[in-house]
């Protein structure tokens, strides 16, 4: 037992370290001059200098001041605060600063998702896709921008990860960390309440699929994180009242503001499309994965939790008033085991050496269309907004002045 944890802790420090070397020269040589950048940046500014009052006083100009319409809910205290401790040490609050924050996000990303991969498929698979999470051209293009979108998928990640925990495992430990997860998520993007939904779904498939009997005290992280969500919001927005004409205020914006209208409407499918657009070979592979028969009972069990995880996110994600892939990136980790699972379905076709080589060449393909990609949209094309038009204009579809 003792050398299984010295073993298991050896290989997420070399995570760590592969995936902070491969990254962090991304991190340089360019301006980050983004709208949401500075907004964040300016709230965790406010929420230093000024305290609850200052974001309490931002809540309340929301509906008039022009520039706050056009900004992220400053109601997002989840990575607000984060975002307010990040620029305190490093000695200002500017967006470079505040960057640091999405990398670590970022790499801790790759950590978790690695974890979840190893619960679901075992670490064979888990360390392959380790790989591939490495170099996500999504994660890795959002996690070097001063936004919080590579921190709400490592906290949606988080959730389903002590999901699965709790179902498996049932420690209380589990429990606690599952309780906390939710109520980070439900304060860093109120969207992340579709979470409930798509842990419903899975909960029915550990049940029925499965053959693990539901436990009831899964009830209680679940119930208890939107009522202390609510509790903190109502705090920092001075009632209840407030806080609901927030919501309400920022709901209705969502059918006026000019960029949402133009860049962020679309069918339920354009999540699908924005997911080839990044990464064609991953998302082939990826289908292909969660499709292929498994080489075993667990294996199965992981990618048809991968599956439902992935298909009611798209389905969910996709009625919301803003579609733009920056609100799915933690899909991404179930997209990237369904692609390894691929790998791992081609590889059992072969016997010897020749299996090795498989292996190899195929996660060297799709390690290198990643990097092409990457470059491609997030370098070259300078990608601030990945929304479908812009990602096909950085693609080369077509030039518009």
């Amino acid at each position: 037992m003792l050398r299984t944890t010295k073993l298991a802790k050896t290989w997420i420090l070399w995570l760590l370290i592969i995936t902070v070397a491969v990254r962090l020269p991304t991190m340089f040589g360019f301006k980050r001059s983004g709208w949401d950048e500075h907004a964040y940046a300016f709230f965790a500014h406010t929420l230093d200098e000024r305290g609850i009052p200052g974001i309490r006083r931002l809540l309340q100009d929301y509906a008039t001041d022009e520039n706050l319409r056009q900004s992220p809910l400053p109601l997002r205290v989840g990575f607000i605060v984060p975002a307010m401790l990040t620029c305190k040490i490093l000695g200002g609050f500017n967006v470079n600063n505040l960057a640091w924050l999405s990398f670590v996000s970022g790499v801790a990303l790759v950590v978790v998702g690695t974890r979840f991969a190893e619960q679901l498929a075992g670490r064979k698979i888990a360390l392959i896709c380790a790989v591939l999470l490495i170099t996500s051209p999504l994660a890795v293009g959002l996690s070097r921008r001063a936004m919080q979108d590579s921190f709400t998928a490592l906290v949606a990640v988080t959730c389903l990860y002590f999901v699965d925990k709790c179902w498996r495992r049932r420690g209380v430990f589990d429990h606690v960390a599952l309780g906390v997860a939710l109520s980070i998520a439900l304060l860093t993007k109120e969207s992340l309440i579709l979470l409930y939904p798509m842990i419903a779904f899975a909960g029915a498939y550990y049940w029925r699929g499965m053959k693990i009997p539901a436990s009831p005290w899964l009830l209680a992280p679940l119930c208890a994180a939107p009522l202390i969500c609510l509790l903190i919001e109502a705090w920092f927005c001075g009632g209840t009242s407030n806080l609901i004409a927030a919501y309400k205020t920022y709901a209705a914006l969502q059918g006026t503001l000019g960029y949402t209208i133009h860049y962020e409407k679309g069918p339920w499918f354009r999540y699908l499309l924005d997911f080839l657009a990044i990464a064609p070979l991953v998302f082939i592979g990826g289908v292909i994965g969660l499709s292929a028969p498994a080489s075993s009972d667990s294996t199965r069990q992981g990618r048809n939790l991968a599956l439902i995880y992935f298909a009611t996110g798209i389905l969910l994600f996709s009625q919301l008033p803003i579609i733009n892939v920056r609100l799915v990136i933690f899909l991404d980790v179930f997209l990237r085991l369904g692609a390894t699972l691929a790998i791992a379905y081609l590889v059992a076709q072969f016997r010897g050496k020749s299996s090795i080589s498989i292996l190899c060449l195929t996660l060297g393909v799709l390690v290198a269309a990643d990097g092409a990609q990457f470059y491609q949209i997030f370098m070259a094309g300078n990608l601030y907004s990945p929304t479908t038009f812009l990602l096909l204009r950085a693609e080369g579809f077509y030039n518009v002045p």
